[in-house]
This record gives C-alpha cells, structure tokens and sequence, in this order.
C-alpha cells in the first residue's frame, strides 16, 4: 500500500506501508513447514504456531535475567 507521509509543516512525501510478516514454523497437513505469517492472521486464529516440547525442557521454568 502507498500514500503520503505527512509532516507537521504540511510536506508531503511518498511512502509505502508493509505487512507485518513474521517467519514461524506451523503444521500444515501434518508436516511441520516454516512460512511467512503476517501478525493480523497469527492474531485472528488463522495459523496456529507450532511449539516444539521435548522431555528436557517439558517442566523447566523459565530462567530469570
């Protein structure tokens, strides 16, 4: 998408907005694939982020920084 970035004194100048895409891995059809999401989706319930547990780290809390 475009249009203008519109200063205080009134300038125009021309811009573009991107999506907000993110890189996550999700299950589609039962194999696990990394895929660019964009943050509206992942929101709305669209694309459900896989989470990968394993017996190590299944019960460890979290350390703090």
């Amino acid at each position: 998408m475009s249009g203008n970035k519109v200063s205080k004194s009134y300038n125009h100048t021309r811009r573009t907005w991107r999506p907000n895409l993110l890189k996550m891995k999700t299950e589609v059809g039962g194999t696990t694939l990394t895929i660019n999401v964009c943050t509206r989706c992942l929101r709305s319930g669209f694309v459900t982020k896989k989470i990968n547990v394993t017996p190590a780290n299944a019960g460890a809390p979290k350390a703090a920084n």
